[in-house]
Order: C-alpha cells, then structure tokens, then sequence
C-alpha cells in the first residue's frame, strides 16, 4: 500500500500549501487545498493559536480561493473553512467572517458560494449546549457572530442593538437586502445562526431578523424557493421570540390576511402559521381561534365556485389556486397535529374544508353522486393499469390539483389520528362524513392521492378495532387449552372456572361477532360491501404500491371485525391468490404503502397478500372457505418453497391455519372431501421441517404446522385424515427436532399439541413417549425460561393423555420425579403448578416412585415458603392422590414433624386435612387426634398451634360431610372477646366445616349473629366461608339467603363488618342474580352512607365471577349502577366507586366499554385537585395540610390507568393525557402512577407522548430539583431516591422513543431548531445526574438479558 505523503501538521506546512495557491495551474491549487484540507483535520486545535499571522494569511488565501474559475477549487476551498474555524485564534474569527459576508465573486457565476462558506463556519464554531453553562470559546463565538454576521444579514433599516453614540460608517447593505445577489443559501446562513445561537440570540436581535425575514417573504420580487426557506426560519425564530413579539407578529400576519392580498403573499403567510404550530405549540396555541378562520377561508365552498367559474370560462389561472390551498390544508394538519384541543370548536368546518377539496378536481370531469361504475368505465380499466405504471404524475405538467386532493386527505388522516380516540369515532362523526367520500375516493386516478386514501381508510378502520375485546374464535380456545391456566393469587370461584373439555364440545367453525345496533363497528359493517366492491377493480390492476395497500386495508376489516369478508369472497379470493404466485421481480416502487413501509415490492406484495389469505382463513367459517380452498391451497404450497424466507415463512403460516380450516372439529363431516389438500399441505410442511437449508424460521413454524396437523388429525374423525405412516413419520420428525439446539423450542410446542390432543393408546408409540419424556425433562435444566416453561406444560399434558396412560416405565418415571424436584426446591412459580399436576397423575399408579423421601423434603420446605398459597389448589390435589393410594403415612409424619406451626397455619392445615381425609386411617393419625390437641392447649395457650389444630379440623369437616363428628360449639368455643389470630382461625374453620354440612352449622351461624359486637364480625367471615365454598344456592342456603341479605344489611352499619359484608352480598348476587341484582340496586339509594358503601363494594366483589345467565343479568344494570354511585354525595363512597369501575374495566371490560363516554367524564372530574379539601392543621407548633380529596384522586388515577390498558382507544386522548400532566404535579402516589402511564402511552400513542414531552420535561425538572432539608427523616430521603429513580427511569425510556423517532434523544421534534423544555431537561440530566442514569442503563440492560 503506498504510503501519504500528506505534510506534517505544523505552520510551516500551511505556509509552504497556502504559497501554491496562487499557482496558475488549478491542479496545483486543487492538490494544495486537498492537503490543506488533511493538515487542518488531523491537526491539534491550537496549533495555530499562538501563530496569528499565519492563522490570518490562511484565511485570506482561502477566501480568495472561493473566487477560484475552478468549481472544484471553490467547493474544496469551503470544506477547509470547517475544520480551519477550530484551529485558528479566536480575535481571527470576527474578521473572516466578516471578509466572508462582503466578498463579491468575480470570477465566478455562482454568487452562493460566500453563503455556503459562511454556513459552514457557523456550523463548527462552538455552540452553547442547553442545560450547561456558556464557556468563553463559545461566548466568543458567539460575540463575533453578533457583532458581524447578524448586521450583515439584517443590514441598514433593521433594528440594531443598542450601541454608545459613536460616529461610524454607513451600514452596507445587509445580505437578505440585495435584491440582486439573494439566494435560498443567505437564507440558510441565518437558519444556521438561529439553529447554533438561538438560546443565546438577544431580544432586539430575534426581532430585527423576524423582521427582515417577514420583509424578505412580503417582497414580490424573491423566488419561490427563498420564500420556502423563509418560512423554516420564521417557525425556527419563533421559538425564541418575546411573547409580546409572538402576538405582534401573529396580529400583522392575521391583518394581512384579512386584507386583498397576492396569492403568493397568502400562501406564505398561512404557511407560517402552519410552521408556527409546528415549531412552538404549546405559545401558539392561544392563537389558533383567531388564526383558523382565516385558513379556513381560503378553503370556503365562495372561493371555490368563483375558480371554477373562472375555469369554466377558459381563463388560465395558473397553480396559484391550487398552492394557496395546499398550503392552506397542510396547515390545518399542523393545527390538528400539534394543537388537537384548541382546533376543537373549528372541526365541523375543517371535516367540510377536506370533504370539498378531496372531491376538487377541475381537468376530471365525473358526477359525484353516481357511485357505479359504468360499462364505460369497466372498459378503460386497461387504461387505468397502464396508467398505475407511470410514476403517479399527470401527463399535463401543468396540472397540480392532485397535491391538494393528497393534502385533503393527510389532513383527514391527522383528524382520525388526532381524534379517532373517542369522541369522533364514537359519536359517528367520522363514518358519517368522511367515509363514504374516502371510499368513492378509491377509483382516484392519481396513485399517490389513492395510496393516502387507502392508508385513511385503514386507519379509521384500526381505530374501529382498538379496545375491542373480540370473542376469541376455536383457535384461540384451542390454545387455551393447550396453555396453562395463569397462576393467581385471586380467589376463583367454580362458577369461574371453565372445565378444558368445554371449548371444543359444540363449536365446528368460528362465527363472525355480532355486530352491535350502534357505534363504530356497525358503521363499519355497513360499509364493508363498498369498499369491497371499489377495492377488487385495484386487485385486479397493475400498480403494485396499491394492490398491496389494498390487501393492507382488507386485512384491516378481517382483524377488526374478526372476518366479515364471506359475502364477498368469491371477488377476493381470486386476486389474491394471483399476488401469492406472482413471480418476484426486482423492480421496487419508492412510493410508501398504507402499511408504511419506504419500498413496494412483489415480496412485500406477496408477503401481505398470505398474510390476508392467513387472516381470513383463521376467521371465516370453513363452510364458506370450501368453494376456494384448492386455489388457496396451490397458491400457498408453491409460495412455502420461494427463496425469500419472508415470503417462504408466512406461507408455512398460513398452511397452518388452513390445516385448521380443512380438519375437525372446524370441517366436521367434509374433511374427506379436502384429503388432497391435506396431503399437498403435510408434504410442504415436512419438507420445509426436516430441511437442513431451510432458514431457522421457516423450519420452526414448519413444526409448529406439523403439530397442528397431528393434533388435528387425533380425533376419530379426523385420523382417517392422516396415514398411520405418515403420522409415524412426522411423529419422528418431532422427535428429531428436540434434540436440536434451533428447532428445539418449537418442537417442545408442537409436542404439547399432540400430548394434549392423543386420546387413544394406539395414537403414540411406547417407545416414542419414553424418549419424549425424558428429552422434555431434561429441559427443564435449561436456562431458557420460555423453553423450561413450554416443556413443563408439554410434560403435563403428555402425563395426563390417555396415549400416554400405562405407558410410562419406571425408569422414566424415576427420571421425570427427579427432574421436576428443583422446579419445587426452587420455588419457580412458572414451573411448580404444572410440576405438582404431573406428580398428582403419576401417583395413582406409581406412588412407591413418586412418593419418595426427596419428595416429602421439597413438599414440606415448599409449605415453609409464602409459595404454597400460590399453588394451593394443585397442593390439595395431589395430597388427595397420595392419600387415596394409601401412601400418605410418610407424608403426614413429614408435615407434623418438618412444618407443623413453621408454614401458613391455614395453608398447612389445609393440606394436612385433606390428607387426613383422603388417606383415613393409612396416615396414622385421626380427627379425635386433632380434638385432643385442641384442648390440651386450652390452659396454655399456644396460638400457632392451637390455629392449625383449628385449620386442620375445618377442612376436614368440609371433606367428610355429614359424616363429620365435629359440631359447631367446637369452634365457637374459641372465640375470644377482643378478636385475635386464634378467634380469627376458628371463625375459618367454622365455615369451611359448615360448608361440609350446611344443614346443622348455618342456623347456628345466623342465630349467633344476633348476639353483634366481635362475635358478629367472626360469624360473618365463618358466613363468607360458606358462601364462597359453594357452587350454588343448594337446597341447605337457599331457604337462608334472603334471611342471611337481611342480617348483612344490618351488620354493614357497623364500620368493622363493611367490607366482609359486602363480599358475602357480592356472592349472594353471583349465586342467585334474579333475586339479589334489584335488592342490591336498592341498596344503593338508602340514606346509610354506610350501607350504600356496602352495597357499592359487593358490586365490585361480583365482577370477578363469570357465568353467561349471571353476565346477561349485570348486562342490564352495571352501567346504571356505576353511574349511581360515581355520583353519590359521601367522598369515601366515590372513592369506592372508583375500585368498583376499576375492577369493572379488568373483569368485564365488554359491559361497560359502550358507555364509557357517560363513565369516563366523572373519572376525569375525581382526578382534579379541589381546593376545598385541602384543610390545615395544627401539629404541635407546626401547620400540617391535609387533603381529604387524596385517596379519591388516587382510585381515580387507578382507574384511568385500567382504562388505558384496556379501552384508550375508546377515551379522548388529549383529556387523557391532560390529566396525567397534572398528576405529575400530584402527590408521590399518583406521581409514580403517571410515569407508570407514560411509559406505556409512548408506545400507545407516541405522537401524543412527542407533544407532550416540554410539559413532561417541566414536570419531571421539578421532581430532580426538590432539596430536602438537612434534617430529613430517613423515610423522606427514602421516597425522594424512589422518586428520582422513578423520573429517570421514565426520562430514559421517552429519550430512547425520541431516539428512534428523530434519531435524537433530546429532540422533541425532528426541528433540531427548536430547542425547547425537553432538550434542555435532556441534557441537564445527562450531566447532573450521569451515574444514576448509567445505573439504569445497566440495570435494563440485564433486566433485558435475564
């Protein structure tokens, strides 16, 4: 490699370079500068601050080099100025930009060069960074740029900073003054100064530049593209204008134009104000009221007819029309973009504006209210797929009416964007007006205005869809049944709990959602057969940008409407199957897809087209799928072999869910007829499963579909489906693949399908199960999580298949107990409920290798932990096992000795009796054994053990029945006067055993009851024990209830009894809802604030219960009821109400989801500070405020944090996002609560959280700035760290959104001008408080990695 014979940087190298450049050969001049240009970049940055002299002959050469002929020279000599800033004295740098900003050119005609070279220097001198101090170099900087440049730009007549009265020349003409030499590069020259110095530009100076700038774009002489640039220096100077300034200049912008102005003056001026609202939203906002009329104007139905009646006369108008009202609409789209609640009073007039400029099409002449399409028409769609080809440009240059058509739909879009959550979309604002245009809009013969049509209508559409809580179709409930049921710490009852048999007992194919009688999905269902109709003639065209944007939006329908497609299939069907065989080519369209993407190609086409063909497989009926089901087929299995693994991948999809279309239960009765097809789709999956070339994803779902198919084809109906061989086979395929480190993930999955799916012994081979078996054991060593998880649940099911029964040997079972121990050891929640599931199953035959030593061990150090209340259901389950085996002696010495009085009394005495009546007299211990502990413990009294005696004793009695010895003075007996643990225990115990024997402990319960006082509080739990340990009002309750609702409503006046109370109504309503739902309304207006706070809670205590009669009768009331209480007079009742809304919108969000626009307004009104509940009081010596209105401001955070999770689509967003602002100013509770909110909302809605993030920033610098006192308890400094841990967590979170938005972390916009609250609070942080943010970077990273 040859070596560089580049100087060494030193100033006796500049001198000997800088002496060629007066050479008169311009390579030499050229070659001079080149090395220059390498000294000054590899050079120290004061190499040439101690050589003035030097420093200034360097600049003066490079200045006289911008005059080069040679425009290779000029373009060289600008990229030295750059690195030349740095390296030169600063007293040098007044006086280069001052000879930069005079030079004239004299040899060359570019007369932008001087611009160019000044926008460079600007560029590297020094800036100040926000939320540092200004350090000297860039104070100098920025004194030379004041003193010289800024002069320069605004020249004579502008206003200048004050100065001391002495005589000086005249000032020379400023360089945005001369009419002669102005380009768009002088322009960019003060964009630059504005961009670098604008936190340190003076008052007067921000002023006299507006000044100029304004004067520059009133001039009628400038060019279209100096007035453009501006414009982005009036939005970028606005950030830094006084607010008098602001509204001075607001003011002379609406007077001019509510005067007769030139259409380019107009259109400059409403282009302003759009930059304005974009720049600086928050200072502009006060001034959309008075600004929006004005725009609005411009868009009127008067001047629209006077151009049209101009047109119609043959007058030739140019495209000054047609800019105005661009500019016009892209301002609108600023105004709803980035001031959504102020432009709320003007959005009838701005849906009307859009409407009339998307149908604006002057050189088109067609008849609006005609919707068919004519034979005429049908006959040029040639024509028209010939035009899709084109680049989307008119043949007739002069016509430009399709960029204000493209605008008028960009501002719709923002509108739906903007407003699409709530209010719009549910008072049918949006279908009502600006759908049925859009859909008619379809046929526009301009591609880019179609493609932002397309991607309009979908959007409307995906905000149709969020929130809504679709029933889930066969195959959801398939995998559920497959997936494990989530371990919960709530309390479920029977009646919610649906038995695993259940989803695939009646259902043959999944149905459409009924459409509801009102609201956006009618509006959508209703609509769905035009768009259908205008969206198959682009099918069926050339143009791949709007065949893909298309499909997109027919995807959309599918997905919202779960199907809704199956009348209009037969038109679908066949053009999408011509996108998925379409070759792949390699010509890509640069225009943007209504999917988003920045390129269309027939990949991406074909991607999307199987994607929908999935979609509508996965929900549509296959009864209306058959007719097409061999043309899919034959489209998809050559697409699984294409060579692009995205496309090879969704095809390998979609063959899944069209294997559930063919097979039962969804195609009972007709699977035969579709046996080829499941041959043909079996084969591609096997191939593209067991191929070593294939790419990891594509062999991952290959096995995932060949699990299917197996699964699938396990039920008497289904195995004549699938050859004994071919089953075998693919049985072995699955074997294979878990012994592979890539596959071995999706194999285990597959895997759990089939276990869960075999139901005869014949169905997988003995040997098969071995392997199986002890291969998932083995994984669950793995440090993978979701692998260990995944196997666990595959082990359970293949344990518990009837394949599987008698098949397991011993060793295998040896070696399945032994890998399962660590999972209970450990105490790995995602492990330990599946693990004690298959240890239950396998006990009943093998309990000599299941019920070992190690077991008992792990068992009892499992019941010391706070685990077994987690897992106590499968507890109880397998200490049944082990006691019906007779094998629980071992077990029950290992409790009483190990745990005993160690572990949770209730828990352990649960366990402990369960075994004690499952095993009978094979545990060596008795219920008499348990008395005796009971009273030998009466002098001496020993509450632990006196607890679990009492724990023990109540379960069994509720497992032997009536057959039990035990009465209830047993326990009574143990009441104490002042409730305790042990009171507590056998008020428990009570009920568990009277719910074993309702019959003779009930009436004594409630004749107890009467007695009030703490036995009336004990009776009341043993009362929720009954209540809750019952599926049903049984013969035994039922003649109590209505006695039972009268005592709670007595007892709930006492303060104590409430919330007890209120669970037992609850569960009286959810067992008897026809009886109980109107008395509980009733409830509701008493005059007890009490008993109304009772009643409100045992509505809450019902939600969490599921049974379809129960929900049809809440149905009715809920929404009645909760708007009752959220109105109630009593503050502590609204707070209660707020829970109940709370848990309404997690337990049934599909109740309340229609009203929440009645709902939602009380939440937001609970969430204000009132002033009135804030009250002082007297501490001591001290004043201490206390805010009695905190707690209801809390449930009302609460609730709106539910409501996000589930519904935001449904909430207006910008009201929304008004109260988590104002909670961040709110007490530390709620504080940490929003910050909860905001992270989430910056993926929710990101483009609110942009807005938003300068009032976020103000909000989050005052929490950092908090100084506790020097005498600050520990628990203050505590909270404090919390809080500051809290905010910066959530700083990093919105830098790392704002990062991949505009590729700037501090950026709140992509304007890298406008510096604003955030930037300032980005860098702050990042230098005050760098340790703690480089925590929390580690702690994600690790938090990631785990």
């Amino acid at each position: 490699m040859a070596t560089s014979s580049v100087p060494s940087a030193t100033p006796q190298a500049v001198m000997t370079l800088i002496s060629k450049l007066n050479d008169a050969d311009p390579d030499f001049r050229f070659m001079s500068l080149n090395d220059l240009l390498q000294v000054l970049t590899n050079a120290k940055p004061d190499f040439l601050h101690h050589d003035y002299n030097i420093a200034a002959r360097t600049v003066d050469n490079i200045v006289k080099a911008l005059d080069d002929q040679n425009g290779e020279v000029q373009n060289l000599a600008i990229k030295c100025l750059g690195p030349l800033v740095s390296k030169v004295p600063s007293p040098i740098i007044a006086p280069m930009i001052e000879k930069l900003s005079l030079l004239k050119l004299k040899n060359s005609v570019d007369n932008a060069v001087p611009s160019l070279a000044l926008r460079q220097v600007i560029i590297a001198l020094p800036r100040p960074v926000p939320g540092l101090p200004t350090s000297q170099e860039v104070q100098e900087a920025y004194n030379a740029v004041s003193r010289v440049l800024i002069p320069r730009l605004i020249g004579p007549g502008g206003r200048q900073p004050s100065t001391a009265h002495i005589d000086l020349p005249p000032v020379p003409e400023g360089m945005l003054q001369n009419e002669g030499d102005l380009n768009a590069e002088s322009v960019d020259v003060l964009i630059e100064v504005v961009r670098c110095f604008g936190p340190m530009l003076q008052p007067v100076e921000v002023e006299a530049m507006q000044e100029i700038v304004i004067a520059l774009l009133e001039n009628e002489k400038g060019g279209s593209v100096v007035k453009k640039r501006a414009v982005v220096a009036i939005s970028m100077l606005a950030v830094y204008l006084a607010e008098s300034h602001l509204v001075g200049v607001v003011r002379r912008i609406t007077e001019g134009l509510g005067r007769k102005l030139s259409p380019v003056t107009r259109r400059l001026y409403i282009s302003i104000l759009g930059s304005m609202a974009r720049s600086i939203p928050s200072r502009f906002a006060p001034h959309i009221s008075e600004t929006a009329p004005f725009i609005l104007k411009a868009l009127n139905e008067e001047e629209l007819q006077v151009h049209l009646e101009q047109l119609s006369d043959g007058d030739d108008l140019g495209q000054d029309f047609n800019e105005v009202r661009e500019a016009a609409l892209i301002a609108l789209e600023a105004y709803l973009a980035s001031c959504p609640q102020e432009t709320k009073p003007f959005t009838d007039d701005m849906i009307s504006a859009c409407l009339r400029y998307l149908k604006y099409d002057p050189n088109y002449a067609v008849d609006d209210d005609d919707t068919d399409m004519d034979e005429d028409e049908e006959a040029e769609e040639d024509e028209d797929d010939e035009f899709d080809d084109d680049d989307g440009f008119e043949d007739d240059d002069d016509d430009a009416s399709w960029k204000v058509r493209r605008c008028a739909v960009k501002t719709i879009y923002t509108l739906i964007a903007t407003r699409g959550s709530g209010d719009l979309l549910e008072n049918g604002v949006l279908y009502g007006q600006t759908a049925a245009p859009l859909i008619k809009k379809i046929d526009e013969r301009e591609e880019n205005v179609r493609l932002e049509v397309i991607s309009t209508l979908s959007l409307l559409i995906r905000k149709t869809g969020e929130g809504l809580h679709i029933a889930e179709s066969l195959d959801d409930l398939e995998d559920d049944v497959v997936a494990q049921m989530p371990i919960s710490r709530k309390r479920r009852r029977q009646s919610s709990i649906v038995a695993p048999s259940q989803p695939l007992a009646g259902i043959a194919s999944p149905t459409q959602e009924k459409v509801p009688l009102s609201g956006p999905q009618t509006d959508l269902a209703k609509l769905t057969p035009a768009i259908v109709k205008a969206a198959t003639k682009h099918l069926k065209g050339k143009a791949v940008p709007t065949k893909q944007a298309i499909i997109n939006l027919l995807d959309d329908i599918v997905s919202v409407q779960r199907g809704g497609l199956s009348d209009h299939l037969g038109d679908i069907i066949g053009p999408v199957t011509d996108a998925i065989k379409q070759a792949t080519a390699s010509v890509s369209s640069s225009l943007a897809s209504a999917g988003g993407s920045a390129s269309v190609t027939h990949s991406t086409l074909r991607v999307a087209a199987l994607k929908l063909a999935s979609d509508i497989s996965k929900t549509h009926s296959s009864t209306h799928l058959q007719p097409f089901l061999a043309k899919i087929v034959t489209a998809v299995t050559a697409a699984v072999h294409d060579r692009f693994y995205k496309i090879s991948s969704e095809a390998v999809r979609t063959v899944e869910e069209l294997i559930k279309t063919i097979t039962p239960p969804r195609a009972k009765g007709v699977s035969a007829h579709f046996k080829d097809e499941l041959d043909k789709l079996y084969e591609v999956i096997v191939d593209r499963g067991s191929a070593s070339d294939a790419d990891a994803e594509v062999r991952q779902r290959a096995i995932h579909a060949l699990g299917v198919l197996i699964s699938r084809t396990s039920s008497p109906e289904g195995a004549a489906l699938l050859p004994a061989t071919k089953r075998a086979a693919a049985l072995g395929i699955l074997q294979e693949r878990l012994k592979n480190e890539t596959t071995r993930l999706a194999a285990v999955r597959a895997v759990d399908q089939v276990s869960a799916s075999a139901h005869s012994p014949d169905q997988l081979d003995r040997t098969w199960i071995q392997d199986v078996a002890l291969e998932l054991s083995a994984q669950l060593r793995k440090a993978n999580r979701a692998l260990r998880g995944s196997s666990i649940m595959a082990l359970k099911h293949l344990a518990l298949s009837k394949a599987a029964a008698g098949a397991l040997e011993p060793d295998t079972i040896k070696g399945i107990v032994s890998s399962l121990m660590p999972a209970i050891t450990n105490n790995d929640t995602h492990l330990l409920g599946p693990a004690l599931a298959i240890l239950t199953s396998l006990v009943s035959e093998h309990s000599d290798l299941v019920v070992t030593n190690e077991l008992i061990d792990a068992l009892c150090a499992l019941l010391k932990t706070n685990y077994a209340s987690i897992v106590l259901d499968q507890l109880l389950d397998l200490m049944h096992a082990i006691g019906k085996t007779g094998s629980g002696g071992p077990l029950m010495k290992g409790l009483l000795t190990q745990v005993s009085v160690l572990g949770d009394s209730s828990v352990v005495g649960k366990i402990i009796g369960t075994l004690l009546v499952a095993g009978g007299g094979s545990v060596g211990v008795t219920v008499d054994d348990f008395i005796k502990e009971l009273n030998n413990n009466a002098d001496q009294p020993d509450e632990a053990r006196i607890s679990l005696a009492l724990a023990v004793l109540g379960e069994a009695g509720k497992g032997l029945g009536a057959e039990s010895p035990l009465k209830p003075q047993l326990f009574l007996g143990q009441f104490r006067p002042e409730p305790d643990k042990v009171s507590l225990s056998a008020a428990l115990a009570l009920g568990r055993a009277g719910s074993g024997n309702v019959g003779e402990f009930l009436p004594v319960v409630l004749e107890k009851m009467n007695e009030g006082g703490s036995t009336q509080y004990l009776l009341i739990q043993s009362l929720k024990e009954i209540l809750h340990s019952i599926s049903s009002l049984s013969s035994g309750v039922e003649a109590y209830a209505s006695s039972i609702w009268e005592k709670l409503r007595q007892a709930s006046t006492d303060a104590d009894n409430k919330v007890v109370c209120a669970e037992c109504a609850g569960r009286l309503v959810a067992l008897n809802p026809a009886e109980f739902i109107p008395q509980l309304q009733a409830l509701l207006s008493v005059e007890s604030p009490s008993i109304r706070g009772m009643a409100i809670q045992a509505i809450r205590y019902t939600l969490p219960e599921s049974d379809e009669a129960f929900d049809a009768m809440l149905r009715q009331v809920l929404v009645d009821m909760l708007l009752a209480v959220l109105q109630d007079k009593e503050l502590e009742n609204r707070r209660l109400a707020m829970m109940t809304l709370n848990s309404a919108t997690h337990n049934k969000p599909d109740l309340i989801l229609p009203s929440l626009g009645k709902l939602v307004p009380y939440v937001l009104e609970e969430s204000i500070i009132k002033p009135e509940l804030v009250r002082e009081v007297m501490l001591g010596p001290f004043k201490h405020k206390v805010d009695d209105g905190l707690e209801v401001r809390k449930s009302a955070y609460e609730t709106l944090y539910a409501l996000m999770e589930t519904a935001f689509s449904r909430i207006n967003n910008i009201d929304f996002y008004d109260r988590v602002i104002a909670g961040l100013k709110d007490d530390n509770d709620i504080r940490q609560l929003c910050n909860l909110m905001i992270t989430k909302l910056a993926a929710i809605d990101p483009d609110e959280t942009a807005r938003r993030l300068d009032a976020i920033a103000e909000a989050f610098r005052a929490v950092l700035s908090v100084k506790l006192k020097e005498n600050a308890v520990k628990q203050e400094v505590e909270k404090q760290e919390e809080a500051i841990k809290s905010t910066l967590r959530v700083t990093l979170i919105l830098g790392e959104k704002m990062k991949t938005v505009t590729g700037n972390a501090g950026a709140a916009t992509s304007n890298a001008g406008a510096v604003g609250a955030w930037t300032s609070y980005w860098e702050w942080t990042a230098k005050d408080f760098d340790k703690q943010l480089r925590a929390l970077r580690e702690e994600t990273k690790e938090t990631r990695m785990a």
